[in-house]
């Protein structure tokens, strides 16, 4: 007996064993890109760049994942998730190289030039790597999906942690490029892993067998009319809001938080604490998707995200000086915010394209995913040079009500969503309970 139940568990770990190096990659692609954020500005402001500049190089990168999420679904039929997959774990190791050899580049406009190059390589390869994943991931466990954006979205947390505190530690150890050359080499070990159980993003997406040839083609032009579909769009504009706040924070936190005259390391532990409170973020949205309550939780994570911005100058109406532990209070609010927002609201979309009766394979799966990482770029895009110029001429306290009043104007819409979801999911079990009543008369 206990021979079968030993094989059982032993079939069950090789089922999901594929999932070990995805985790891997996608820990250690989050710490590398968490570097940039609080590292890059020093460096930039020591070869000349103003804020403004900076910001753009910032703006840049997401401009180019925006390309890179519309041409990955494309890659992804022409070729395989898999290749897309290496593909963008190659090369997002080439352009940590990239960056971090930016330490020995002149300053001034060669400085902002380079940098530019190298973000417009970045951000396309990783989106080619970020669509893919979540492309196969959520096709594969497409049952659990909520779960499983939540166990990547817990990593990317964990691997942003790391990466803030190691980056900090490896500067202070030596110099600015060693974090994104260590952290770099990292990411492409798990490649033969990857090879060698081709499971991981291999699936193709190929069109459907012929004789459902005429129905697939229908499915798939009915999927952008998700595009005009009120409430799926209301989970896209909140999840964008997560980077929107990501792109507020890039060319703006880190020369407000030159006033305490915090090491490297103690500036990679401040931050530490944002990507810390997004793991237990995650841990929540992946419980709160699991019980079928993602809406009330994303209405919660967009409160959090508002009352972090009222107490992180703090708000100029709060009689208060600027304190560090208000900067700490409001970074973990900002964390757990963050990760209610992405989480829920991607399970939702998914959840809600499922209940309007399209297909439930990868290319409904990739087409979600696209549009997801593109309005997290939209929003990504927009934001650091509004907010670069906005703190730079109004100072860090007024020009961040700006982002204030935009996370307080969209929660309660969030309010009213949950609240109508709610609504729909009783009127569906009251009517069931009276179908149930109606048929059980007929069977006696």
């Amino acid at each position: 007996e206990n021979r079968p139940r030993n094989t059982s568990l032993l079939s069950r770990v090789n089922q999901y064993i594929w999932l070990v190096p995805l985790i891997h990659t996608h820990f250690w692609v989050s710490a590398a890109f968490s570097l940039m954020q609080p590292y890059y500005p020093r460096l930039a402001a020591k070869a000349g760049l103003e804020a403004w500049k900076y910001g753009f190089v910032f703006s840049t990168f997401k401009l180019t994942m925006l390309l890179g999420s519309i041409s990955t679904e494309r890659l992804m039929v022409l070729s395989t998730p898999l290749k897309c997959y290496l593909c963008g774990q190659v090369g997002f190791f080439l352009y940590n190289v990239m960056f971090g050899s930016l330490y020995w580049s002149p300053g001034g406009t060669a400085f902002l030039a380079l940098s530019l190059v190298a973000v417009i390589f970045g951000g396309f390869v990783q989106t080619v790597y970020l669509v893919s994943a979540y492309s196969v991931v959520t096709s594969e466990l497409h049952q659990s999906s909520g779960v499983i954006i939540a166990i990547m979205e817990f990593m990317f947390g964990c691997g942003n942690m790391a990466g803030s505190v190691l980056g900090g530690a490896l500067i202070d150890l030596w110099e600015y490029p060693l974090p994104f050359f260590v952290l770099g080499t990292i990411i492409i070990l798990s490649i033969p892993w990857i090879i060698k159980h081709k499971k991981v993003p291999n699936k193709h997406p190929e069109a459907p067998p012929e004789e459902s040839l005429m129905q697939a083609r229908g499915s798939e032009k009915k999927l952008y009319r998700l595009l005009w579909d009120p409430l799926f769009m209301v989970n896209m504009v909140t999840l964008m809001l997560s980077w929107v706040i990501m792109g507020f924070n890039e060319p703006t936190l880190e020369p407000y938080l030159r006033q305490f005259n915090l090491s490297s390391t103690r500036l990679g532990v401040l931050y530490m604490v944002q990507f810390a409170s997004y793991t237990v973020g995650a841990a929540f949205a992946g419980l709160f998707c699991y019980v079928k309550m993602a809406a009330f939780f994303a209405f919660a994570g967009q409160l959090m995200t508002a009352f972090a911005y009222l107490i992180l100058g703090p708000a100029p109406f709060v009689q208060q000086d600027p304190q560090l532990w208000m900067v700490y209070v409001s970074q973990t609010f900002t964390g757990v915010g963050m990760a209610a927002q992405f989480i829920c609201s991607f399970s939702l979309a998914l959840s809600h394209t499922a209940k309007r009766g399209y297909p439930d394979d990868i290319r409904t799966t990739g087409f979600v995913s696209t549009v997801v990482v593109t309005f997290l770029v939209i929003g990504a895009i927009t934001t650091p040079p509004i907010a670069g110029y906005l703190v730079e001429k109004f100072s860090y306290r007024p020009g961040s009500m700006f982002l204030f009043g935009i996370l307080l104007f969209w929660t309660p819409i969030t309010l009213l969503h949950w609240i109508y979801l709610m609504y729909v999911q009783r009127t569906r079990s009251a009517d069931v309970a009276l179908q149930d009543r109606s048929i059980s008369p007929r069977k006696s």
